[in-house]
């Protein structure tokens, strides 16, 4: 099977959106600059040079998220009353189920704006320094007219902090990305390069990995919304293309310590 299904799974969004919203479909399709939804690619395989090799026995996952209250809403109504079957790349698949809570599968979640907003920033006590993330699908940043696939502190909050400028009712202040960019290192990393072809042969260059980043100092505030942005982009995603299956992050545990660390 082909290896990328991003745009496929941005279509398959857009149709189960359309289903029941299609006033609002229209619009996600249209609007300009950051989206409020992200499409994971078709997760299960294994990848043999720039095909994927599937199981038929073994299932398959996509996975949405909504940044808006109108998309989450929809999401809600599809994950309570899937189809029974969905179309992707012209192959129907069969729905064996969908799934909201994490207990169900580890990408599975759902969080409120004020309330991480309260919990990062709002209550007192020691901050942790070490900010861990772990980069799950390719990963690349378009900067100064550029392709940047690499983890530069600046860029990876600078974009959870635009879609949380762009969508949270909570405002974050915009110095937070100043903050990342002076007073912020890649503290330990543990990267792959990935690369995903596009249509017209179009290729994209990302990294997956682990990534430890290294508050410079301990400032309860701007630390504290580091872990925000954080926890935030396991809904937000990071970088480029996150409605075509790029940029899938998460917030990570503490790498182990090996020799060569």
């Amino acid at each position: 099977m082909p290896l990328n299904h991003g745009r496929a799974s941005h279509a398959l969004f857009l149709r189960l959106v359309a289903e029941r919203q299609p006033t609002l479909a229209v619009q996600l399709h249209d609007a300009a600059g950051p989206k409020p939804f992200t499409c994971s690619n078709l997760v299960g395989g294994r990848r043999q040079g720039n095909q994927l090799a599937v199981n038929p026995s073994t299932p398959l996952w996509l996975r949405f998220t909504g940044l808006s209250a109108p998309v989450s809403e929809v999401l809600l109504d599809i994950a309570g009353h899937p189809p029974a079957q969905v179309e992707l790349d012209g192959r129907p698949y069969r729905v064996l189920r969908a799934a909201l809570n994490p207990a169900d599968h580890p990408w599975a979640g759902q969080g409120d704006y004020t309330a991480m907003l309260q919990h990062h920033l709002l209550r007192s006590g020691p901050v942790q320094r070490r900010i861990h993330l772990e980069f799950a699908s390719p990963t690349t940043f378009h900067s100064g007219g550029k392709n940047v696939p690499l983890p530069l502190p600046a860029l990876v909050f600078g974009s959870l902090l635009e879609r949380w400028e762009a969508f949270s009712p909570a405002a974050l202040s915009p110095d937070l990305r100043r903050y990342a960019e002076e007073m912020v290192a890649v503290a330990r990393y543990q990267l792959r390069t990935r690369i995903l072809p596009f249509k017209d042969s179009a290729l994209q260059v990302g990294f997956v990995g682990q990534v430890t980043f290294l508050a410079l100092n301990s400032d309860r505030y701007w630390v504290g919304g580091l872990h925000l942005l954080a926890e935030y982009a396991f809904f937000a995603g990071i970088g480029y293309q996150t409605t075509m299956g790029m940029g899938q992050a998460r917030p990570a545990a503490a790498p182990q310590k090996t020799d060569d660390a």
